[in-house]
């Protein structure tokens, strides 16, 4: 029984090393701005230096048509773009529309799974940004049946 519990607590430790790579700390840092942004453009431009993404088949989202409960609406990115340097997950209609944002280490797999909030039906975007500072991103709408930002 011992071993099993050695072997339990060393995959914990390597999953919480493998996860703390990925930092999302260091975008808030140097970006705080973005996250406290109230309209979907200010936030990207604050986080990026422009609005403009171009729509990309290579980028993917993965968020149900129905959200019945907008306080934990699941969302699943990923993209095989090449040397993504960050990701980034905004809610357009939310109070403040960036939910997360992943600066991503060279050599990571650029996929995550996470729950976000949602106040109202609306667009979940994600935006990939490369090496070469090009974006690129994915849109879908969500309708939310009960919201999740106190509204």
């Amino acid at each position: 029984m011992e071993r099993r519990k050695f072997i339990g607590l060393g995959i914990s430790a390597v999953a919480v090393a493998a996860i703390q790579t990925v930092s999302k700390a260091d975008l808030l840092k140097t970006n705080p701005k973005a996250f406290d942004d109230t309209t979907t453009e200010s936030a990207l431009k604050d986080l990026y230096g422009t609005s403009t993404t171009t729509q990309n088949d290579k980028v993917n989202l993965k968020v149900p048509d129905i959200a019945e409960n907008g306080a934990a609406v699941p969302v699943t990115v990923s993209t095989t773009i090449p040397n993504v340097k960050t990701m980034s997950v905004i809610i357009d209609g939310n109070p403040r529309p960036l939910a997360v944002a992943w600066e991503i280490p060279e050599g990571t797999l650029p996929e995550f799974s996470t729950r976000i909030k949602m106040r109202k039906t609306g667009k979940v975007i994600l935006v990939v940004e490369d090496a070469n500072g090009k974006l690129f991103s994915m849109t879908k709408q969500v309708k939310v049946t009960v919201g999740g930002c106190g509204g």
